[in-house]
């Protein structure tokens, strides 16, 4: 399987534009080359220059570097909100799958409740009750996307408990855990890992969209949509100012989209 991944171009130079990105987030203090919120409205809306690269911000914030700590944010939240929901997900699409029952019936009947509206509605009113924030954008949006994975996770487990190898472990003595720790979760672990990496893409528009709307990151922290929202008012006389939180937003939402894609045609092959 490595070879076959090394062999998609695609693949590996989505995988690439990932780490390339990640590795910006982690390492943001060492590679900014000035503090993201520090303000100078003397050298306000200049252009690119020998000290400031991509130039400055209406109050003088040094772009470059807003861009890079904006990555930390921005992709740092994405990825805490797939990894808290896939979590989630897995615990209570497996039990509901596997047992069966009463449970089962249960928690299906709760996610229908939560399904039978629109998502990006109820994350929108779970902010607007908690109040604007990263942290309560990150809660509101893990609190409504778990259905969705819960809901797919037990179909898969469902599928895998009905196969030979899972009676015939049953007719050995196993237990429960074991069946699922041992059996049922190694084969739907790369299922799980491409719907999250897919996921990343959606989360990080979600924060972006709520945060270029007001409602998630605050002022004066550096993020990609919060930086959209500062500079709408100078579309017209400095659009770059737009043009570059955008362009990091599409190329990241169409890294993981890619990479996700491929890895999906990788496993589906197998």
């Amino acid at each position: 399987m490595i070879k076959e991944i090394m062999n998609n171009k695609l693949l590996v130079f989505s995988g690439a534009i990932i780490v390339l990105m990640a590795f910006v987030a982690v390492f943001a203090p060492y590679l900014a080359p000035h503090d993201p919120n520090l303000t100078n409205l003397a050298v306000r809306l200049q252009g690119p220059s020998k000290d400031f690269l991509l130039g400055t911000d209406h109050q003088g914030r040094d772009i470059l570097s807003r861009l890079i700590y904006g990555a930390r944010v921005s992709i740092g939240s994405s990825v805490l909100v797939v990894a808290v929901t896939m979590v989630i997900s897995i615990v209570i699409g497996t039990i509901s799958g596997y047992k069966g029952g009463r449970i089962d019936y249960f928690f299906m009947r709760f996610c229908d409740i939560i399904m039978a509206f629109p998502g990006l509605v109820l994350i929108l009113a779970f902010v607007g009750i908690m109040g604007p924030g990263l942290f309560n954008l990150i809660l509101s949006i893990i609190l409504i996307q778990w259905v969705t994975y819960a809901r797919i996770i037990r179909g898969m487990v469902l599928s895998y408990k009905e196969q030979n190898f899972v009676t015939a472990a049953k007719m050995l003595g196993s237990s429960n855990v074991k069946i699922i720790t041992r059996h049922l979760l190694p084969g739907i672990i790369p299922q799980i890992i491409v719907l999250a990496t897919l996921d990343i893409g959606t989360v990080l528009l979600h924060i972006a969209g709520f945060s270029f709307l007001g409602l998630g990151i605050q002022p004066p922290t550096a993020e990609w949509g919060a930086m959209l929202n500062d500079s709408r008012q100078f579309l017209r006389s400095h659009p770059s100012l737009m043009i570059y939180p955008g362009m990091m937003i599409f190329i990241v939402v169409m890294a993981f989209n890619l990479f996700g894609d491929k890895l999906r045609d990788i496993f589906d092959r197998k």
